[in-house]
This record gives structure tokens, sequence and C-alpha cells, in this order.
């Protein structure tokens, strides 16, 4: 499953959300429980003092009989034990006098001496339910969570702009950093020291980077350029001797096969240029180029060459396909491709081209690779058919698709090579 991509702030956001919503599910059970013990409290004092007016208007001489109500029974006894002078306190169901529906209640019981005379006291109140205890709670917690998740909102989004500017300038700095350029980027200054020590850490890293970059861009191109000398001498030195008289049959044959090798050894010092200033970013496109002119200039001139070996070409291109691509590596993409197929193929085969918008896809007849379908993409590997390929060609096209954010497949089924460009 693909992992869900988040900024460094919203993943702060989201964990400091988390915990206030698990502190205030925790503070929710302590407020529901604290509530609920004071509205007993208080309902219990409220009958307490309810028992102490109820004794008061007795002494006044006020009939016990007459104060009896829905709520409230008064009666007087003879025989008790001393324990019913304590305060029992309880909960009852009773019926409410005005909703009339069973309600909950809180009842006190308790026995009392009212000018020598011993009398029976029972008093309710009616309480708050424990769900309307537990909604008022919710709705307290929730609205706190609320107000607390809108002040983080509003606090991450000033923490964003305001402490975080300078390590976003800084990201945006590396972004359109570009190592062929040679300019080191100058990162934004900062009051922050942790910005201070990444941003002299970038510029050792990106200084070093840059050195090691001119030495290796400097030593392939020595390289490439002093073998080519030696080879071009070399290649001069056995056409001489070729066309020298004296030789027989496999004397020349054996100079032949000398000078395929210096050519072989030619075209791969040159792939291996190719592929090192590809992956140094040397091509940058600035424009988009017609891809469509590209690819149908290079089907004509393979499409001549497929002829020759008596292949079925077939082109299906759509015009005015425009890529964000460099010229010339558009054409190394196209002929390599063309080259692969036509050279990969088998007596009275045929090679497929489609290009729309979205892709270019190059079809083929040919037998199975020796390697998986995969691993054709890299270096030097290529068919037992022929030992002229470098085994490059593919490696190319797929750093030219890399460096292009292009996708690039390969696939083999039932006597068909595909390769897909997905654009």
């Amino acid at each position: 499953m693909e992992r869900l991509n988040m900024s460094l702030l919203t993943k702060i956001t989201v964990l400091n959300l988390l915990l206030a919503l698990a502190a205030f599910g925790i503070g929710g059970i302590r407020v529901y429980h604290t509530f609920r013990y004071e509205v007993q409290r208080e309902t219990d004092f409220t009958l307490r003092e309810s028992l102490d007016e109820l004794e008061h208007t007795i002494r006044s001489g006020i009939p016990a009989d007459g104060l009896q109500t829905h709520l409230m029974r008064v009666t007087a006894v003879d025989t008790f034990v001393p324990t019913d002078t304590l305060f029992v306190f309880a909960d009852t169901l009773a019926m409410h006098p005005v909703l009339k529906r069973p309600e909950l209640f809180r009842r006190l019981t308790t026995v009392r001496n009212i000018d020598g005379r011993y009398y029976r006291f029972m008093l309710m109140n009616v309480v708050i339910e424990q769900s309307d205890i537990r909604r008022i709670s919710e709705n307290i917690v929730k609205d706190l969570f609320v107000v607390l998740g809108s002040i983080l909102l509003v606090f991450n989004f000033l923490f964003s702009f305001l402490l975080l500017r300078p390590f976003k300038r800084t990201l945006e700095k590396i972004k359109r950093f570009n190592l062929p350029s040679g300019a080191l980027p100058q990162f934004p200054a900062s009051s922050t020291t942790e910005f201070r020590r990444l941003n002299t850490f970038l510029t050792e890293m990106l200084h070093k980077a840059r050195t090691d970059y001119r030495a290796l861009k400097e030593f392939s191109e020595n390289a490439s350029h002093e073998i080519q000398t030696p080879l071009a001498v070399a290649s001069g030195k056995l056409e001489l001797l070729v066309e020298s008289p004296g030789l027989d049959d496999a004397q020349v044959q054996l100079v032949q096969e000398a000078q395929q090798a210096l050519a072989h050894l030619s075209k791969l010092s040159e792939a291996l240029l190719l592929l090192t200033k590809i992956e140094n970013l040397e091509f940058a496109p600035l424009t988009p180029i017609n891809f469509s002119a590209i690819l149908t200039a290079e089907s004509q001139i393979f499409g001549e060459l497929a002829e020759l070996k008596s292949l079925q070409f077939t082109a299906n291109i759509e015009p005015d396909v425009h890529l964000r691509l460099d010229p010339g590596l558009a054409r190394i993409l196209v002929s390599n491709l063309l080259k692969n197929a036509i050279r990969h193929n088998i007596d009275g085969g045929w090679v497929s081209i489609q290009l729309d918008t979205k892709q270019l896809i190059i079809k083929n007849s040919g037998a199975e690779p020796p390697v998986l379908p995969a691993q054709l993409f890299g270096r030097f590997q290529k068919s037992t058919q022929t030992g002229k390929s470098l085994g490059l060609g593919l490696a190319i096209v797929k750093k030219i698709c890399e460096v292009h954010k292009l996708d690039v497949q390969y696939t083999y089924v039932d006597g068909v090579h595909e390769v897909n460009v997905r654009f």
C-alpha cells in the first residue's frame, strides 16, 4: 500500500490533535465523574437543608401530618434503633409530578428527636440523570477540543509561515540547484541554530559535490579524447597493413578482426561518455520539441534499413506531439529503440511504431531474450543473437527517460517484444 505523504507541519499538527484527543478523552471521563459527584453532593446538601427547615417548621407548632407531599413524608415513630438517626442517602425511581414518568431521585431517610418525640423523615429530590451528565460532559469536551484544535491550526500556520520560512527557502534553493552550472546557492540567513547548521552542512556538501563532479567530468572527457587518438592511429596503421602486398587470406582476416575490435572500442568509449553526460544532467531542455517530427524522420531512415532485412515496417505517428526533451537525446532515444527492434528481429519479422500524446510504443517480432526483460536496461546486457551490439543501447534509453521523467517499460509476450515509453 502506498504510504501517505504529509509535510512535517501536517504530521506535527495531526500528532498534536491526536494527543489532544486522547487527553480530552481521559479528561472527559474525569469531568463526567467529577460532575456526577458534585451533583450528588449538592443534592445531598439540599436534602439536609430541607430536613433542617422541615424540622424547624415542626418545632414551630405546625403538625407533621400537614407537611406531607409527594416528595416529603413525616411519620411519628415509637420504637427505633440508634442507627435510624443517621443520614441514609440512596438513589431511587419515583414518578415525576410534572413529567408524569419515572425519574431518578435522591432520597434521604433519618429519624430525628423533636421536643421529645421521634419522627421518621423521608425526603426526595430529583437529580440530573447520568445520561444528561454524560451528554453535558461530552459537549464540554467537544467544545474545548474544537477550540483547542482551532488554536493549534492557527498556531501551526503561523509557526510554518514565520519559523519554517528559512527552511522552505533552503529547500527551494536546493531544488533549483544545478550541478553542471557550478554556481553554489546562497542560503537565507536564520537566527535558528539548527537551520544555520543545516545551511553550513549543505554548503560544504554541495561544494564537495561540485568539486567531485568537475574532476569526474574532466577525467571522462580526457579519457575519451585520449583513447580516441591511439585508436585512430592503430586503425590507420591496420588499414595500411591490410593494403600491404604479400598478405595471405588468414592474415587479412586477422587484421580485419583487429579493425572491428578497435571500432567496437571506439563506439563503446563514445557510448560510455554519453551515459556520463546524461547522468551529469549536461543536457537541459528549455523548450518543448516536436517529437513527432523527430520520430517520423528516424522512421524513414530505419524503415529503409528494415526493408533491406525483409522486415515489415509500419508506423502510426500522431502529429504535433511535443515533449520537453533535448533534441539530440530525443534522436538517440528513438534511434536506439528502432535499431534494437531491427537488429534483434527474425527473418520475415515485423516492426511496429505507435505514437500519441500519452506514449510511444515500439513492437517487434523476435526470439525470447536470454535474460529477464527488466534486466535488458542494465549496462552490457545484450542478446546472444549478435556480437555487434555494445549492450548499452537500452541502458542509454533508460537513462534518458530517467532524467526527463519518462517511464519506460520492456515486455516480451508470445514472441513479441514491446517497449513502452509513457510521457
